[in-house]
């Protein structure tokens, strides 16, 4: 039903990614490693910082919009629900 929903307003090709993306893992990050990463900012940890979000957040907001989408109870038809959908997607 998601699958359908997501079809009739966007464009087939981006539904197709949106799923290729939220079949990828999400790649867990500890407070730990971001603070210990980030506490000497570098060139260097710059440019690995950036390409893992290059990598990563197609696939964090995929995940979130088959989230928002699967909602029980006919919440992911809701207006504010469907505006926060468009959102992640844009």
């Amino acid at each position: 039903m998601a699958a359908r929903r997501l079809a009739e307003t966007l464009s087939r090709r981006l539904v197709e990614d949106i799923y290729r993306c939220s079949q990828k893992k999400q790649t867990g990050v500890s407070l730990k490693y971001m603070m210990d990463f980030g506490a000497f900012p570098t060139r260097k940890n710059l440019l690995v910082s950036a390409q893992f979000l290059h990598k990563e957040l197609p696939v964090r907001l995929a995940h979130r919009v088959i989230e928002l989408e699967n909602l029980p109870y006919g919440l992911s038809e809701k207006a504010p629900v469907v505006k926060v959908i468009k959102l992640y997607v844009k």
